[in-house]
C-alpha cells in the first residue's frame, strides 16, 4: 500500500534531505582543503635578494663555498637527513629562464670546487630578473631531494 504525502510535508522533505546534502559536500570540501603541508610551520629566509620559504628543519647552512664568482647567495640544510640546498650566482652565463625545478632520473656526482659540497646531487643553472644561478640540492636520499627541490621552487629573486 502507497502512502500519500500531502506537497507541503514532501516539500519539507526534500529540503531536509537537499540540507544534509549540502552539509555533507560542504564538510568534506572543507575536509579536501585541508592537507598536512598546508598545517607545517614555515618561515621565509632572506639574504642577497633572494628568498625563500622553508619548513620547520631547515636552517641556515653558513658559507659552503668561498668563490667570488659563482658567488653564494643562499645555503640551508635539514640536519635529520643532511639535505643541503646552495644557490650560487654568477655574472657569466646565458642560463635560461626559470621553470619549475624537478629531479633528473638520476643525481650527478659533483667533485666540490671552492669548498662547496660533494657527493651525489642535482643541479639546475636558471636566469631571474636579468641575473643567472646555479642552484645544488644535494642528498643522498631521493625522497629528501624531492622535498628539497619543493622548497628550491619557493625560491624568489628581487
Amino acid at each position: 500500500m502507497q502512502v500519500c504525502r500531502t506537497d507541503a510535508l514532501a516539500r519539507l522533505v526534500r529540503s531536509e534531505i537537499v540540507q544534509r546534502i549540502w552539509a555533507l559536500l560542504l564538510v568534506a570540501a572543507g575536509l579536501a582543503g585541508t592537507s598536512a603541508q598546508a598545517q607545517v610551520p614555515t618561515r621565509t629566509i632572506s639574504t642577497h635578494g633572494v628568498r625563500i620559504t622553508v619548513p620547520d628543519g631547515w636552517r641556515r647552512a653558513g658559507p659552503l663555498s668561498y668563490c667570488s664568482d659563482p658567488r653564494q647567495v643562499l645555503a640551508i640544510s635539514r640536519r635529520s637527513d643532511g639535505a643541503v640546498i646552495l644557490v650560487l650566482e654568477t655574472r657569466e652565463g646565458s642560463f635560461p629562464a626559470r621553470s619549475t625545478f624537478r629531479l633528473s632520473p638520476r643525481p650527478s656526482r659533483f667533485e666540490g670546487c671552492c669548498g662547496q659540497p660533494t657527493g651525489p646531487g642535482y643541479q639546475f643553472t636558471f636566469r631571474e630578473r636579468g641575473r643567472e644561478f646555479y642552484a645544488y640540492v644535494f642528498s643522498k636520499d631521493r625522497a629528501a631531494a624531492h622535498g628539497a627541490v619543493a622548497i628550491l621552487n619557493t625560491l624568489r629573486v628581487s
